[in-house]
């Protein structure tokens, strides 16, 4: 029987302790516990930089969205980097280094150990490992990234987009195993990526509802734009690809602008500050939706061997002159 603090069955309460003083916490209950406690404390470095937590492969149930245990953890430890698996699943995150590159990482590992969540886990711990910057005070956005702090539109700062923008420009590092070709076009990673984070932004946001929702449904909009690039990879002509790439480019870019902490959350928290606060926070809600819908219909088509139908539109975001200009600086950042 898996032993779990009673109002956090999860058991990411009893990790967060555990790792207070040591830096690998396998759950009670896990098969196998004793070995692979012993194999992840041979592979992590022992400097109190890298931690790594094993969880029963139900520990996510009930949570609002992907890696909310993830995030949790990450926010708790003393650790800067994260390395989660919650049954075979495995997710990553970091402070020092890339979070998008860690999570890369551990995905792959996974994709490439087959159902063996020990090997997988000992090799993103490696790969994370050599990815980690030479010294102690320099991170990945210090090792290359230049972010640019520009005013635009008088409303969304440039420095979300110089974020953005600075993703497609990281250097992303082949892992050991399963190199494959990502299948989101870069004007599509680059827009997934941006989203991933504002999810964050939205599920730190406490007490807020509509903040809750609107994090999930970022985590799912995110999601779909992976699975309908990936099955449009698999199996559409490549002026399919093309054609939704184009399709989604823009729309995403200005979505993402009415997502960004300096629009949409800014009016949840100081609504007295806008004109119309709650028109606006209706626009980006029904944007958010209807761009799903689409998705979700594009992948049907997809799966039907049908060509790609577009029906929504933004005019509710388009008409918004701030959200116009930060979206054009979004794409001359991203060279489009």
């Amino acid at each position: 029987m898996i032993s779990t603090t009673a109002s956090d069955p999860s058991g990411v309460t009893d990790a967060i302790a555990a790792l207070q003083s040591g830096d690998v916490y396998v759950a009670p209950g896990v098969q196998g516990q004793a070995a692979l406690t012993e194999a992840l404390a041979a592979a992590v470095p022992g400097d109190r930089t890298i931690a790594v937590v094993v969880l029963p492969e139900d520990a996510d149930l009930g949570t609002v969205y992907d890696l909310e245990l993830l995030d949790r953890l990450s926010e708790r430890v003393p650790q800067t980097t994260v390395v989660l698996a919650v049954g075979d699943d495995l997710q990553a995150g970091s402070t020092v280094i890339d979070s998008n590159d860690v999570l890369r990482i551990a995905n792959e590992n996974e994709a490439a150990a087959g159902g063996d969540t020990q090997s997988a886990l000992v090799e993103t711990v490696n790969q994370i490992v050599e990815e980690a910057p030479s010294s102690p005070g320099e991170t990945a956005g210090e090792a290359g990234d230049a972010i640019l702090p520009l005013v635009i539109g008088g409303v969304v700062l440039a420095a979300a987009a110089g974020a953005a923008i600075a993703l497609v420009l990281r250097r992303r590092r082949a892992p050991k195993a399963a190199a494959t070709a990502d299948p989101l076009p870069p004007a599509i990673r680059l827009r997934v990526n941006r989203l991933r984070e504002l999810r964050v932004d939205y599920a730190n946001l406490r007490g807020d509802a509509v903040a809750a929702e609107t994090a999930a449904s970022i985590d799912t909009l995110a999601s779909h734009v992976e699975q309908l690039f990936v099955r449009l990879d698999a199996k559409a002509e490549a002026d399919q690809v093309m054609l939704a790439e184009a399709e989604y480019a823009d729309k995403l870019a200005r979505l993402v602008a009415a997502l960004e902490p300096d629009y949409l959350l800014d009016l949840l928290t100081r609504p007295d500050l806008w004109d119309s606060p709650q028109e606006r926070v209706d626009e980006v809600r029904e944007a958010l939706a209807g761009l799903t819908t689409q998705i979700v219909d594009n992948i049907k088509q997809v799966n039907a061997r049908k060509g790609l139908l577009f029906q929504v539109s933004l005019d509710s975001l388009i008409g918004r002159s701030e959200l116009r200009d930060w979206e054009r600086q979004f794409k001359d950042g991203a060279g489009e």
